[in-house]
């Protein structure tokens, strides 16, 4: 099930280029932000990025619109990214919002209790989990059933809850991406870094051992080490963002578009219009 949905979406990136979007627009992001950043300061670079997260929901409102739809076209592209933008904007800052303030609030209590900050913030991150593995799909939910933000949380939590174990699989397929993302970072970031990590490589386990905060801070801080980490995670995000993306739409459509998000009821086919919106079959 998850698995068929994997190899629909690694094909989709040879039969539909435009789910490459989100990727390419991933990788522009991070390097504008950098050379902003190495050029300008870093007000200048949190800025930059700060924009770029606020325009990413258009290309992703544009892929989800394209493989749920059955579209191709640039102007089909166009249409779903600007219906999707707010939804998935709005949407995706409603998550973040209670994440931090669950998190902070548990970290707060938790350290009223007496336990360490370790511990707390230990704990606090464990609680964003069941906040991605719930309301993970409230953006396309808020996109193809046009529902507001809160009703797109809901309606995620119940299409998962009912997913069973197609959900497992499914996160656990996007757990190794992320594992097979890192290991292409370190490879490509140790290539492209070796030059300027020769010094470390050459001294012995008691020297590293030696250096002190400030001086392991100033070696990886270096301009070639941080244009490296630039680079290489720009070239993950090209390679493997359409893939997130491609893979979340195609299990959505296929797996949890279906399923009732109340009671049961009949199946929910049905098609875009002419403005992006989602209408159900009667």
């Amino acid at each position: 099930m998850a698995l068929r949905s994997f190899a629909e979406a690694l094909g989709l990136l040879g039969k539909k280029p435009l789910v490459w979007m989100p990727g390419l627009f991933a990788a522009f992001a991070v390097l504008l932000t950098y050379y902003v950043f190495a050029l300008f300061g870093a007000t200048a670079g949190l800025a930059t990025g700060a924009a770029m997260l606020f325009l990413s929901p258009a290309f992703l409102a544009g892929a989800y619109g394209i493989i749920i739809g059955d579209a191709s076209s640039p102007a089909d592209f166009r249409k779903y990214a600007i219906y999707g933008y707010f939804r998935c904007l709005i949407t995706n800052l409603l998550i973040l919002m209670i994440g931090f303030v669950l998190s902070n609030t548990l970290t707060y209590i938790l350290l009223m209790t007496g336990i360490s900050m370790d511990i707390a913030m230990y704990f606090s991150i464990f609680l964003i989990v069941p906040l991605i593995f719930f309301f993970f799909f409230a953006d396309i939910s808020a996109i193809v059933h046009n529902l507001a933000p809160f009703r797109a949380l809901k309606d995620s939590a119940f299409r998962v809850a009912a997913g069973s174990f197609k959900i497992t699989a499914f996160y656990l397929f996007n757990i190794a991406l992320i594992f097979a993302v890192f290991f292409i970072f370190t490879a490509v970031w140790s290539v492209l870094a070796s030059d300027a990590l020769l010094p470390l490589a050459e001294m012995t386990e008691a020297e590293i051992l030696a250096l002190s905060q400030a001086e392991l801070l100033a070696l990886f801080a270096a301009p070639e080490i941080l244009s490296s980490g630039a680079i290489a995670l720009a070239v993950c995000c090209l390679m493997f963002v359409p893939v997130f993306v491609s893979y979340k739409a195609c299990f959505y459509k296929h797996h949890l578009l279906d399923l009732s998000s109340r009671e049961p009821q009949e199946s929910e086919e049905g098609s875009f219009d002419e403005k992006g919106r989602w209408y159900k079959y009667s």
